[in-house]
Order: structure tokens, then C-alpha cells, then sequence
């Protein structure tokens, strides 16, 4: 994980021109191809997506230094993103384990015994030979993003559901997210909150409208959902079908800016 944020940001370090960025966890990384993107609007695309159990701010802390005026950052956040805290799970393993810096970041992170012994449980698993070969098979471009994952992994059936809170409540996330866009607009950089690429059998709509709303915008969370078929192996992974047909979705909307309202009535 390291290693792909590393990878990442110097993706966005080399870049000079106006770009065109999506900002977000492992459903960025799966569900948009940004080769696509860029070659169709003809303009830099990157994909910096890494996985939303780093925490918005420890993504936001090596991505934000290398955007620059004219930029369009793009922000489909998974539903977790928004109620996890600031800094979480995995930017604790890359500071405590990679970066050994654990004692000098350390009042980043709260419960720290609990995300310790999630990172070591994380870990374990990962490392099992089919995650192993599942990480080798896909192909990661030069804009950042997956292709060639034209396969299903996971029966949809068997994920465990989006959990979602019962009642909106305003987090810490939420304030940084907020901050964030506030920062952007005045260093004139465009960003365009959107939902993320998911499937559910289920959503708390009720939650998601008033989520949302406190940014100020309404968004169906419906855009960019997933149908079973286009699973990969997770809620938040699209498979290559999937990955086409919210990628053109995306496109559309970024050619014609009118037409957003209808799209996220679709």
C-alpha cells in the first residue's frame, strides 16, 4: 500500500499542466479508468486511489501538496470515508511498521492498541497466496488506475453489506473534507464531490440525502452503483465490465456539465 502512494504521488509531483484528478480509497482504483478519461477530454487524468482505510487526511497529506491552480480534483468518496476517522488503520501500519515514525505521529491516531492489533490481523490475511496472486493479476497504468480485472472474484451475495449510521451526525472527516474544498476554491482548483462507485442491496438514502446536503450538494448516491455482474471482489471493486460503464458515465458528465442534474436523477 506503501508502495502504490508512493507511486501515486509521484505521478502528481510530474505532472504541470492542469490536471484532472479523482481522490479516494480502493473504489477510485477499481471502478474509474482514467486511461480512458484522459484520452477521451484530452487532458491529464490520474487516478489517486488507494484505499479508504487510510483515513482522508494521511491520503490528503501526500496528495494535496502537488495540486496546483487549474486543477479539477474529483472526490467519490466511499460512505465510509466520510464517518472513519482523519487518520486510520493503514496509514498507522505505513507509519508504525514502514516509516518507523509511529512515536512522532502518534497523537494522529486515536484507540491506538485497537488499530495496532487490526494492522497485525490485516496483515496476516493479506498475505495468504490467493490475495497474493489476486494483487499480481492486475495491471496498474501509468495514470494510477486497475485494468484487466475481467473476471469475478467474490459472489455478491457473501460480501458483508455497507454498514451506515442510523442518523446523520456531523465527524471530524467531515469538517477536513469540508476544509479541504474550502482551500481548493480559493487557491482556484475545482473540486466535484461525487458518490463513489459500490454495490449494496441496500442503502440509507435517508442518511446519504442529508450527508451530502451538509456539503451543500445533492447527489443520488445511485451514479456510479454497481450491478452484481460487475463485482470484483468487494463492495467497493468494480470488475473491467463495471469499470467501462461508470468510467463512460463519468465522462459524460465531465463533457456535458448541464447535463449533471439529469444523470443523478438516473
Amino acid at each position: 500500500m506503501e508502495d502504490l502512494l508512493a507511486k501515486k504521488t509521484a505521478m502528481l509531483a510530474s505532472c504541470n499542466e492542469e490536471k484532472i484528478v479523482l481522490l479516494g480509497g480502493s473504489s477510485v482504483l477499481y471502478g474509474f479508468n482514467t486511461d480512458e478519461i484522459q484520452r477521451r477530454l484530452g487532458k491529464p487524468t490520474f487516478n489517486a486511489g488507494v484505499n479508504v482505510g487510510l483515513g482522508f487526511r494521511y491520503l490528503l497529506d501526500h496528495v494535496e501538496p502537488h495540486l496546483k491552480p487549474g486543477d479539477h480534483v474529483l472526490l467519490p468518496l466511499e460512505f465510509n470515508q466520510y464517518t472513519n476517522p482523519m487518520y486510520y488503520v493503514f496509514g498507522f501500519g505505513i507509519d508504525t511498521f514502514v516509516h518507523r515514525e509511529y512515536w512522532k505521529n502518534c497523537r494522529k491516531y486515536r484507540r491506538k492498541g485497537k488499530l495496532l492489533l487490526i494492522s497485525l490481523k490485516h496483515a496476516r490475511s493479506s498475505a495468504t497466496p490467493e490475495k497474493l496472486a489476486r494483487r499480481k493479476v492486475a495491471t496498474l497504468t501509468e495514470t494510477g488506475c486497475y485494468l484487466g480485472l475481467d473476471t469475478q472474484l467474490r459472489d455478491p451475495a457473501t460480501l458483508k453489506a455497507i454498514p451506515f449510521p442510523e442518523t446523520f451526525q456531523e465527524t471530524d472527516t467531515m469538517k477536513e473534507i469540508a476544509a479541504f474544498m474550502t482551500r481548493c476554491q480559493a487557491n482556484n482548483i475545482r473540486v466535484t464531490l461525487l458518490p463513489p462507485v459500490f454495490y449494496a442491496r441496500e442503502v440509507n438514502t435517508a442518511y446519504l440525502e442529508k450527508m451530502y446536503a451538509y456539503f451543500g450538494e445533492t447527489i443520488s448516491p445511485e451514479l456510479f452503483r454497481l450491478e452484481a455482474s460487475e463485482v470484483y471482489d468487494s463492495v467497493y471493486h468494480a470488475n473491467q465490465a463495471g469499470q467501462m460503464r461508470v468510467t463512460n458515465r463519468l465522462i459524460e458528465q465531465l463533457e456535458e456539465p448541464q447535463n449533471r442534474k439529469e444523470l443523478n436523477q438516473i
